[in-house]
């Protein structure tokens, strides 16, 4: 999956725990098969995008990391609290000071995340024009 130019196996593991929390639904997490995808996808992403890029993805990671668990009271990092925890957390930052580094890492993850078939059909997309007709004036 991952290699000397990607994003690392501590970062991809960060990332799966902070996917899994942020397109979990009533249900839980997303099926583990389609955030085993997604972290393929980003890994190689990363492994062919700059070092610029690569760089201000992972200290946004590391950011959300430690900050969205001390959040919620915990000193611990992200990816090892439990998923309502987790939840619970991003919430909070995503309405703080600290928005602008999750905001980068969920704009990553999410268009990656919704190219997959399953995640598209969850949310009742089937790819066609939602208007049924063109309308020329």
């Amino acid at each position: 999956m991952s290699d000397d130019h990607g994003l690392g196996s501590r970062a991809l593991r960060t990332t799966r725990a902070l996917a899994e929390a942020l397109f979990a639904t009533r249900d839980g997490a997303p099926p583990a098969e389609r955030i085993d995808w997604l972290s393929e996808e980003l890994d190689d992403f990363f492994a062919r995008a700059g070092t610029k890029s690569r760089w201000l993805f992972l200290v946004s990671l590391f950011t959300v990391s430690v900050v969205a668990p001390l959040l919620v009271g915990r000193l611990s990092p992200l990816r090892s609290l439990p998923l309502d925890l987790r939840t619970r957390a991003l919430e909070k930052m995503e309405r703080g000071s600290f928005a602008l580094p999750l905001l980068a890492v969920k704009a990553m993850l999410c268009v990656i995340y919704y190219e997959h078939p399953d995640a598209a059909r969850a949310m009742g997309f089937d790819g066609a024009c939602m208007l049924t007709s063109a309308r020329r004036t």
